[in-house]
């Protein structure tokens, strides 16, 4: 089986048009410079932007900015049909006003005395833009051949952290803030230009797009807490200072870097959000729990291990999120705001506990260590109570996709054809029961038996070929077998009538 999939991904490689491997290249940079502005932001408090302030102002505006970020991805899912028809040129203005915010600290850095209410107003500001540029790179992974578009996120998140520690190491504020300026421009332009490429064919209408439920009630409150962990754990970290602010931002690498592997792996792994969820869950809260018992070093490292399992989650949930989107036909704005708006709803809790016990009722010794130890608690009961399972979506997505039946009475001929395919159908029926196929994989299971290769799958069941292989891998390891021909010798000998 090995070798058979080896060569046809070496002869889909080889099909691979030069202008969608471009597209994929400056995707990957547009992608990289988000990322590098994303925790320029996220990590603000103690770096450049607003190095112009104490942390507790600083900590106050970044709440602000959080807080019309979580809105504008509630306002967006509301107004999901409108915002897509009008993506563009809402995306590229919207992105563009976080600007102001690095104007604001050009000007407060070289002038004093300027109303705080600026630096309020740009804050609010750069959420909106945070939510725009999020959503415009969303939408346009949803819109693509999705072959690369993990490899893309990954390698895009992996450049985008290496370049937040740029822009946000040197000594000199201005330096620091242009290469922002640079990232904001390069990303929303990059996004821009790459959108207008898309084939307008290839765009589906609003009303083509399926909707499928996003989370369920437990699902949110899950991942609201896991947000409102990097929420508290950001303005901590913030507070120990700017070298400890850059090293947390930068440590979500080491869970970007676990994404890539699963991205390379492709379709040798399953890889979805509950698996990842059960692999971040032990080292968040090992984090939580052991911060409160540490100083200094300790508690960095701490933070490090909260904000990369954080990362390996958020960037595995982009690359999924954009996947099916694909695939699935579902509608991008309406599913990405719906699953971002908790997320960041939790990042503002977070931040606020972590600004009160900071600098409003400060906390220490065993006071903070209660604090961790129910912080901890409740992410564990939400997990439990979400289940950290997503098989119930996984099959609502496949029976988006499933053929309807044909309900064919005719007689004669036709009635001998249908009686034929009938018992075809019958004998895969009970190949895919034996062998504990899922819903999905009984569709793709059906087009193998009758002969059909892995692009003519993915193109009938609308999907891309690295999803139809990878189909093909877990039947072909479920069956235990190693050839097609061997799968229709098992839909042959079957004895079901």
């Amino acid at each position: 089986m090995t070798g058979d999939l080896s060569a046809e991904t070496a002869s889909d490689d080889a099909r691979t048009p030069d202008d969608l491997r471009l597209t994929y290249v400056l995707a990957t940079v547009g992608f990289a410079l988000l990322i590098g502005w994303e925790l320029s932001a996220t990590f603000s408090p103690s770096l450049a932007l607003l190095a112009f302030c104490d942390i507790r102002e600083a900590s106050a505006l970044r709440i602000v900015s959080v807080s019309t970020l979580a809105t504008t991805f509630a306002l967006c899912a509301r107004r999901a049909d409108w915002v897509f028809e009008n993506r563009n040129r809402l995306f590229a203005i919207g992105s563009l006003v976080a600007l102001p915010a690095v104007a604001n600290a050009f000007v407060n850095n070289a002038f004093e005395g300027i109303p705080f209410i600026a630096s309020l107003v740009s804050w609010a500001l750069l959420g909106v833009a945070q939510a725009s540029i999020m959503m415009h790179w969303c939408v346009f992974f949803s819109l693509i051949p999705t072959r690369r578009t993990a490899v893309c996120v990954s390698l895009g998140s992996i450049g985008g952290t290496l370049l937040f520690v740029l822009a946000n190491a040197s000594d000199t504020q201005w330096l620091n803030l242009f290469e922002i300026a640079l990232f904001i421009v390069g990303s929303v332009g990059l996004a821009a230009f790459l959108s207008t490429r898309i084939p307008p064919e290839r765009i589906l209408s609003i009303e083509k797009f399926r909707r499928t439920t996003v989370l369920t009630v437990p699902a949110s409150l899950s991942v609201a807490c896991q947000g409102a962990v990097y929420g508290f754990m950001t303005i901590e970290l913030c507070s120990m200072g700017p070298i400890v602010a850059l090293i947390g931002g930068a440590s979500g690498i080491a869970g970007v870097l676990v994404a890539l592997l699963w991205a390379l792996l492709g379709s040798k792994v399953d890889i979805d959000m509950a698996i990842v969820q059960r692999i971040s869950l032990p080292i968040l809260i090992a984090g939580i729990l052991l911060f409160p018992f540490f100083d200094g070093a300790g508690k960095v490292v701490c933070g490090g291990m909260v904000v990369a399992a954080l990362a390996h989650s958020t960037i595995v949930g982009w690359c999924t999120t954009s996947i099916d989107n694909y695939e699935f036909r579902l509608h991008p704005i309406d599913r990405f705001a719906l699953r971002q708006a908790p997320s960041n709803i939790g990042f503002f809790v977070g931040a606020i506990v972590a600004f009160v016990i900071l600098f409003v009722y400060p906390l220490s010794g065993t006071q903070l260590s209660l604090l961790m130890v129910v912080f901890a608690l409740v992410v564990i009961l939400m997990f439990c109570v979400y289940g950290g399972d997503d098989a119930k979506m996984r099959r609502r997505l496949n029976e988006l996709l499933a053929p309807p039946i044909a309900n064919n009475s005719s007689g004669g001929a036709g009635g001998e054809q249908s009686s034929q395919a009938g018992f075809f159908r019958k004998r895969c029926d009970c190949v895919s029961e034996r062998y504990g196929l899922t819903p999905r994989e009984e569709e793709v299971f059906f087009l193998l038996a009758k002969g059909r290769n892995a692009e003519y799958i993915a193109e009938q069941l609308v999907v891309s070929s690295a999803t139809a292989k990878s189909h093909i891998y877990h039947i072909y390891r479920k069956l235990d077998i190693n050839s097609q021909q061997h799968l229709m010798n098992i839909v042959e000998e079957c004895e079901e009538a």
